[in-house]
């Protein structure tokens, strides 16, 4: 049976138990658990193991086994804020390339752990993933200093190891450049962590906003996500407030927003001065009903930092009938861009695209349809397992 390892590294402290407890999320939370437990539940006919280097965990090393998932979680020291070290774990990885030759598949591609990895598992078989970080190579040309010295370094670093990687999973077209000035020909796939159908499942607009205490005879655009600059929520809400000249009854929802206080929120005194609702932090499980509720979803992706590909959002929102306007879906791996979204290039076509969708709701279709045909975790885990062939062919 073929092996598939997993390997990922805890870069989100705050958010990881520092040991195992009467759960199991010590083993399961993050990013390349919730990858692997989706290929063990689509993919039949391989062995499926998780590998967790953490600088923040209790104890020198945990093993468990869980639902068929072997986890292995190494102790590893912080080198520089940015160097995940462990000799026990870069071990273990050598000697199960001898022993059982798997496929690993390393959860960011412009990071130190993939290079350690990369580093040591010379002619292995081993798949990337990209979910929006910054090529050096782009850093390198829009920073100064230190930071720019750390980039160049690390771009001498990719020309020499990158060329290791089988496969890339990319999320997003404008990486290809970035990725081609380190490796001349690289093998790739468009790569979306996808949508969990089950649970992004539509509710009647109306009974959506009843349950939300929304007005039914409002206009609602949506966002999710930090009140940062990343995502120009600044730029989101002018706009809103420009549209709400032309169509007084047009409200604006943001859903996701933390305390000001919080990394990442430098427009929450914007947004609440705006008049707009700010709903906060809210369950998973309860988003699909903000989905259903609004009239479309908006995700500003113009900045030339933006490397997200379509975003998670705007497919869990057309995943329930919500149309979506954004930049982002020039991504979209379909063929029916214009029936589900609109797709502005500027600020000035965003406002437009936003009063296109609200004034044309019957316009877009096969939304829901469309999230299932291409980014479904059943779909992800299809298109994983067509690059792990190619990888093992």
């Amino acid at each position: 049976m073929q092996k598939i390892i997993i390997l990922t590294f805890n870069y989100e402290p705050a958010n990881f138990p520092k040991e195992p407890g009467d759960d199991n999320r010590f083993f399961t939370y993050g990013f390349g658990s919730n990858f692997g437990r989706l290929l063990n539940k689509y993919l039949k006919g391989y062995e499926i193991e998780i590998w967790r280097l953490d600088s923040y965990c209790c104890g020198k090393y945990h093993e468990k086994k869980i639902d068929n998932i072997r986890y292995r979680v190494f102790r590893s020291k912080l080198i520089c804020k940015f160097l995940h070290l462990s000799i026990p774990y870069l071990k273990e990885l050598k000697n199960e390339r001898e022993y059982s030759d798997p496929v690993f598949i390393v959860i960011h591609t412009h990071n130190w752990h993939t290079y350690q990895v990369l580093f040591n598992l010379k002619d292995s078989k081993i798949i990337t993933t990209h979910h929006g970080e910054w090529s050096p190579f782009f850093i390198s040309e829009t920073s100064t200093g230190l930071r720019k010295i750390k980039a160049l370094i690390e771009a001498v670093i990719e020309k020499a190891l990158l060329k290791r990687v089988s496969f890339f999973h990319i999320c997003d077209y404008n990486q290809i450049n970035y990725l081609e000035k380190a490796v001349k020909k690289i093998r790739y796939g468009i790569f979306s962590t996808g949508v969990d159908i089950e649970k992004f499942r539509p509710l009647p607009k109306t009974e959506a906003r009843k349950e939300l205490g929304l007005d039914n005879n409002s206009k609602y655009i949506l966002y999710v996500g930090k009140l940062y600059k990343y995502k120009q929520a600044d730029k989101l809400i002018e706009i809103w407030k420009d549209i709400k000249q032309q169509m007084p009854e047009t409200e604006l929802l943001i859903v996701g927003n933390e305390s000001p206080d919080r990394w990442g929120e430098e427009y929450y005194e914007l947004a609440l001065k705006s008049g707009a609702r700010l709903f906060g932090r809210v369950l998973n499980t309860e988003l699909y009903k903000y989905y259903s509720a609004a009239d479309v979803y908006v995700l500003l992706a113009l900045r030339e930092d933006y490397f997200g590909g379509t975003g998670i959002a705007p497919l869990e929102s057309l995943a329930c009938n919500t149309p979506v306007v954004s930049y982002s879906m020039r991504n979209y791996i379909g063929d029916n861009l214009n029936e589900i979204c609109e797709c502005p290039s500027t600020l000035e076509e965003y406002r437009d695209a936003i009063l296109k969708v609200l004034q044309n709701p019957d316009k877009y279709k096969n939304m829901r349809e469309s999230i299932i045909k291409y980014y479904s975790y059943k779909k992800v885990a299809e298109r994983t397992e067509q690059a792990i062939k190619t990888v093992i062919n």
